[in-house]
């Protein structure tokens, strides 16, 4: 059932974005800042606290843009697990010959490694077609917290994406889609 693989691979991408959206944080101010591991956890842990101790603002610097994090961890990955499946389903109806768009009894255990690696990249291009926005607001919360006095939030990426489309138009939340659709066939 495609619904069953869409909601699994949604709350999969929501368990897990709680564990991988601190570690892009630090991987951001690694990239960006040049600092070693240690010191992108203590500056990310220390970033607004002006000299005074606060131990929960200290840990929500690590989830700054949360929920635009978990949105592309979670639709995303529900996205690209359902046109996986569809895909392959599809095709393996298509080499079967089977009319019938209801029938459950078409295994897709007869594609070959090559329509696997089709059926994959399609689904990681409509992924990304879909999510791209929503990264690049992500990227640019990550950039912003650098030298943020506090952490950013899910509203702040709201009005980031407002003033982006506001002042440069919707294609800002475009921007690098094309080599990211590119990578995201092979890959």
């Amino acid at each position: 059932n495609l619904s069953n693989v869409a909601l699994a691979s949604f709350v999969s991408g929501a368990a897990t974005s709680v564990i991988t959206s601190p570690i892009a944080i630090v991987k951001t101010k690694q990239q960006i800042m040049v600092w070693g591991f240690r010191k992108a956890i203590r500056e990310t842990y220390q970033s607004g606290m002006n000299g005074r101790p606060q131990p929960l603002n200290g840990l929500r610097n690590f989830y700054t843009g949360f929920g635009v994090h978990f949105f592309c961890d979670s639709f995303g990955r529900s996205l690209y697990m359902f046109t996986y499946e569809l895909l392959k389903r599809k095709l393996a109806q298509v080499k079967c010959g089977e009319q019938s768009p209801h029938s459950n009894r078409i295994s897709t255990q007869n594609l070959s490694l090559p329509e696997r690696m089709i059926c994959a990249s399609s689904a990681g291009v409509t992924c990304w077609a879909f999510i791209f926005p929503a990264d690049v607001i992500r990227s640019k919360l990550y950039a912003k917290s650098l030298n943020a006095q506090s952490s950013l939030t899910t509203l702040d990426g709201i009005k980031l994406a407002r003033q982006m489309v506001r002042e440069q138009g919707f294609r800002s939340l475009y921007r690098g889609m094309a080599i990211t659709v590119a990578r995201a066939g092979p890959v």
